[in-house]
Formats: C-alpha cells, structure tokens, sequence
C-alpha cells in the first residue's frame, strides 16, 4: 500500500507542471537538465519495475514516464527547437550573402 501512495504523489508532481506549461505555452522556467535526469530516472524505475514484476512501480512510473517525457517534449519544442530553426535561418542568410559576394 505505501509503494501505490509513494507512486500516486511522485506521479502527481508532474500534472501540475505540465498542466501549466501546456496552458501558458512556455517551459522557460522549466530546468532541461533537471527533466532530463528525472526522465531518465522514472524510466529506468519502470524497467526495474518490469524486471522484479512490482505492479505498484509500474504502475507509478509508466504514467510518470509519459507525463515527464510529454514536459520534456513541450520544453525541447518551445526552448530549442525555435533556437536551432532561428540558428539555421541565420546561416542560411550568411551563405547566401557569402554565394552573391562570389559571383
């Protein structure tokens, strides 16, 4: 019984977050490092949940794995997936000034 309370209350520290995230539309103040271990982390507890068959481990860290994943998502999507498109954007610019100056 503690292993499912232990589970439901880490599992439920993420909906928050995620919830606020989704309705706001920025994870800026979200750590990447810190979704990341956390990720990480919940997964390998669910992969050590299948290996000694503890449904309450399971259980827990599926549905965390899915909503810490969905916030690392969200936090790659707004955070640094618009850096990398701008980065590209300004290189793509400096070739073609570069491409004009050689002809």
């Amino acid at each position: 019984m503690i292993g499912y309370i232990a589970g439901a209350l880490t599992t439920v520290a993420f909906a928050p977050q995620l919830i606020k995230a989704l309705k706001t539309g920025s994870t800026k103040d979200v750590s990447l490092l810190m979704l990341f271990c956390s990720t990480s982390g919940m997964a390998l507890w669910l992969i050590h949940g299948i290996q000694v068959n503890d449904t309450a481990i399971i259980a827990a860290n599926t549905i965390s794995v899915i909503l810490a994943a969905s916030l690392l998502g969200l936090k790659i999507k707004n955070d640094y997936v618009d850096l990398f498109l701008s980065f590209n954007r300004k290189e793509r610019g400096f070739e073609n000034k570069n491409a004009s100056l050689r002809k």
